[in-house]
């Protein structure tokens, strides 16, 4: 069974969240955050773990911390472990923990239930939910896209279309079979929103989008997907 990564520190308004986890049958592992995780690059305390060996990872910030940085620290761990910050209540949510959490925040008050079904819920929900070409790795529970150390979440429409993309990687696909597929509509008058949403896709998976190497124009059919030979 993989573990459950519980990150707390000595504040916080959650100490019997541990049990709770346990007694739903879970395996725990609990990290004291005292502050480290703010400063290290390279997610200090997190070196010894196997990201194989972890299904998610709780980040507790009931105390009032700023879970940003940790958040950043556990992103490390890769696009196979969810995360999900327990912030305290009325604490601002950064734009940068929403999409590295997919949005799967809980702030106080909550039930340890409340956390336990969220729980359940991703890990039953992440299964098979990676997709990967290359270095890039599509997460489609969180909507996360990730190259290396960027991350970008991309909208309910674009990762349909990327997925779509990586699932046909390495095939010429038609504007109307990415219509078809994405929009469900064999309209073809006006495909200008397919070629906005590739340009957004571009913005979050190439080094230099106006220059794709992973997602590129085959001119008077469509588009073509794949890992440029360096990535391979």
């Amino acid at each position: 069974m993989s573990k459950i990564l519980l990150c707390q520190s000595p504040g916080t308004q959650l100490p019997n969240l541990e049990s709770a986890l346990l007694k739903k049958g879970h395996h725990v592992e609990v990290l004291l955050d005292t502050g480290e995780l703010d400063t290290a690059k390279d997610a200090s305390g997190l070196g010894h773990i196997d990201p194989t060996d972890v299904g998610l990872a709780i980040i507790d910030v009931s105390c009032g911390r700023d879970g940003t940085a940790s958040c950043q620290a556990f992103s490390r761990l890769g696009p196979n472990v969810p995360l999900i910050l327990l912030a305290a209540e009325g604490m601002p949510i950064r734009a940068e923990v929403k999409r590295l959490t997919g949005g799967n925040v809980l702030r106080l008050p909550f039930t340890s239930r409340q956390v336990t079904n969220r729980v359940t819920n991703l890990l039953e929900s992440y299964p098979g939910n990676a997709l990967q070409v290359g270095r890039l790795t599509l997460n489609l529970a969180t909507r996360c896209v990730y190259r290396g150390d960027t991350i970008h979440r991309l909208t309910p429409k674009q990762t349909n279309l990327l997925e779509v993309f990586m699932r046909h990687a390495g095939q010429t696909l038609t504007r109307k079979f990415l219509m078809e597929k994405v929009w469900h509509t064999d309209y073809m008058g006006d495909t200008r929103t397919l070629d906005v949403h590739v340009r957004w896709i571009r913005e979050s998976i190439e080094e230099k989008p106006s220059s794709p190497r992973y997602l590129r124009t085959v001119r008077g059919i469509g588009y073509r997907f794949g890992a440029p030979s360096e990535d391979q």
